[in-house]
């Protein structure tokens, strides 16, 4: 049998580089406290020269995520309105929560 004259391309993608073969850091501009989520998660998750920026965004939600409960734990769910003087919810609740959305969007993912 002859080799065809036109080229063959290869049905299976090549695998992936993982993060362990050319051990990324984690990018400039994260906050201090997702660096430490980044530390603490890229040696357990599959991570791409495609989705580290993605796994960044992740790592920073999960910062933002555990300073806003730091602070609602430090004041409370509710807080006295300035203007009115009655206790409101306080609005770092809605941070939270916007952080656990990004979360939960990222982390069917990166959850390890």
């Amino acid at each position: 049998m002859t080799s065809p004259d036109y080229p063959v391309i290869p049905l299976r993608r090549p695998t992936p580089v993982s993060v362990s073969a050319w051990k990324a850091d984690p990018p400039e501009w994260l906050t201090a406290e997702a660096r430490t989520m980044w530390e603490r998660l890229a040696p357990h998750t599959e991570l791409t020269p495609a989705n580290l920026f993605e796994f960044a965004a992740y790592c920073e939600a999960l910062a933002e995520f555990q300073e806003a409960t730091v602070i609602l734990a430090e004041t409370g769910l509710l807080v006295i309105d300035a203007a009115s003087g009655a206790p409101i919810p306080n609005p770092i609740s809605a941070v939270r929560d916007r952080a656990d959305r990004k979360i939960a969007s990222w982390a069917t993912r990166f959850r390890t």
